[in-house]
């Protein structure tokens, strides 16, 4: 009934928009130029209300059929169903009945079948005689439907079973998997925090070596400065070796107006304070950060000649083991890379395994030839 709705109401949108696809007759050409009120009614404009009608039809044209999203039909398990009209009487009694009729008793009772007004002693022994027919034709029809229900039931607690069976299945399945994704997303993001507090140490690690290294240049400046210029001294000199730099003091000497802060926290945070810019610059690179001596460069090698020194002394066999050891670590970092983004986020490790493989299958391969030829 949808599908018939659907179709008419089509058919009269399409017969609706012929209205305004036909161009008009002669006639009504001819009745439009004379007369257009006729047609177009008072007040109204033909040019206006063409430019009316294209419009509607341009917008008919745009707009889309409905749209019929298709559904797909419900799965059902359709189970064996019952056998209806099963007689209720016992299999014994049924094969008593049975036995009887087979017997030379079944015989006797014809021959004792009641006689009645009009009737010849022949019709009364086939009048038994049919009826006896048609009680062992019930008989072995009651018999084959108790038979049948037996086995039906059978089958149908075993395919009940095996439905059941197979529902449980699904459904260990589907949590087996579900559990597999859970593990997934939570080794990946237990790898995300490994890999984030790493960084983290890293950076505080480097901050503390910089910062050590800031206050070593620090300490040599200001033993600089008190060797060149011993009259102008801080307002407290820096005693001990182990004493800290004061942010101040420093600040002073160099000419700038501060006041005293004497719990200024250790923490970067943005804003415009003076201790803290002074502690960012404290963390950058300066030109004195520079090493004290020129360093003569080596000189340059070749890759391959830097792969020859360093692996001169190594056999055939320590060569094959290590380079099948620096696969595998490419392979796991692939893999790593894998499971954290879903794809493996460094194409440089994909191009450099796939090299140093073809490596190896080329030496395999040439030991092979070599082998072949000796033999």
């Amino acid at each position: 009934m949808l599908h018939v709705t659907h179709f008419l109401m089509n058919m009269k949108r399409l017969n609706y928009a012929a209205r305004f696809l036909r161009p008009p007759g002669f006639f009504k050409r001819a009745e439009m130029r004379e007369k257009p009120r006729r047609k177009t009614g008072p007040f109204e404009n033909p040019v206006r209300r063409f430019v009316r009608l294209k419009e509607k039809e341009r917008i008919f044209s745009q707009a889309p059929l409905e749209r019929r999203i298709p559904v797909a039909k419900p799965v059902t398990t359709e189970l064996m169903k019952r056998i209806e009209g099963v007689p209720k009487v016992s299999s014994e009694v049924l094969e008593r009945r049975l036995a009887f009729l087979l017997s030379d008793k079944a015989v006797e009772q014809q021959k004792y079948a009641k006689l009645r007004p009009g009737m010849t002693p022949y019709l009364a022994e086939l009048y038994m005689w049919e009826r006896q027919m048609r009680e062992i034709r019930r008989i072995y029809r009651a018999q084959y439907l108790q038979k049948l229900e037996s086995v039906t039931e059978g089958e149908r607690i075993r395919q009940y079973r095996e439905f059941l069976d197979k529902a449980n299945e699904n459904r260990n399945n589907a949590e087996i998997r579900r559990r597999a994704i859970h593990a997934r997303v939570k080794r990946r993001a237990v790898m995300r925090d490994t890999l984030r507090i790493e960084r983290r140490v890293t950076q505080a690690i480097q901050l503390e070596r910089l910062s050590k290294r800031k206050i070593r240049n620090i300490y040599y400046l200001h033993k600089l400065q008190r060797g060149f210029d011993k009259g102008d001294s801080l307002s407290g000199p820096i005693t001990g070796k182990g004493s800290d730099i004061s942010v101040v003091h420093l600040a002073k000497s160099l000419g700038h107006p501060v006041e005293e802060d004497g719990n200024s926290k250790r923490l970067i945070k943005t804003g415009k304070h003076f201790f803290r810019d002074v502690l960012k610059e404290s963390f950058e690179l300066m030109p004195e950060d520079a090493e004290r001596f020129q360093i003569d460069p080596e000189p340059s090698m070749t890759p391959s000649e830097r792969a020859s020194v360093a692996y001169k002394f190594f056999s055939d066999d320590e060569k094959l083991r290590l380079l099948e050891s620096k696969i595998k670590m490419l392979n796991e970092m692939i893999d790593k890379d894998s499971e954290m983004h879903g794809k493996s986020k460094d194409n440089l490790y994909i191009q450099i395994r796939d090299h140093l493989d073809a490596a190896r299958l080329a030496y395999l391969e040439k030991n092979h030839t070599n082998m072949i030829k000796s033999t």
